[in-house]
């Protein structure tokens, strides 16, 4: 047997090793899959990184609409946000719910976060969702144009008070209530 063959069957070998082992973790169901078990920070790292390059490679598709900045868009988003966002994601002003408790990884808080998506990346974030967590993606029930009202709304969201919040979504608030989850 030749050297060139040698190393094709031991990279071969390899793989079947590899799978077979994937394999074994997959079905022993020694992962704890619950949403109430911390990931570690090797899964942390690897759902992150995979989500950030994932976003990053489907970006250019993406064609941010001039208007994001007028009142009526984010005035329109506000809305949206309060219908479909705000049970997760909290707000200015808003007690936690039970649902954003429970959920790992926690919703970031858009309205404190350290680091704000550009438009383009929120807006396939809302659109498409993110796998292994709890966002869903809105394409099958949000236009386009919905989607975008929430973008615009997101983009003035970061530092909002609670009765600036209130006014815009027209929810009660309180001003001792935390903004939402601790994530993000």
């Amino acid at each position: 047997m030749d050297a060139v063959m040698k190393i094709l069957l031991t990279i071969l070998g390899c793989l079947v090793v590899a799978a077979a082992g994937g394999l074994v973790f997959i079905y022993s169901g020694i992962y704890d899959v619950s949403a109430t078990t911390p990931d570690s920070a090797i899964v942390a790292w690897a759902v992150h990184t995979t989500s950030d390059r994932s976003v990053g490679a489907r970006l250019g598709a993406i064609k941010v609409p001039s208007g994001l900045d007028q009142p009526a868009t984010i005035e329109a988003g506000a809305h949206l946000f309060s219908q479909n966002c705000s049970v997760c994601h909290g707000g200015p002003g808003l007690e936690r719910t039970n649902i954003s408790r429970g959920l790992n990884p926690q919703p970031p808080d858009l309205f404190r976060a350290s680091r704000v998506p550009e438009a383009d990346e929120n807006f396939q974030f809302i659109k498409y969702g993110v796998k292994m967590t709890a966002m869903p993606g809105f394409a099958p029930t949000q236009t386009d144009e919905q989607i975008w009202s929430l973008v615009a709304f997101l983009g003035v969201a970061p530092g909002m008070t609670a009765p600036v919040f209130s006014s815009k979504v027209g929810a009660k608030v309180t001003e001792a209530a935390p903004s939402a989850p601790a994530g993000g």
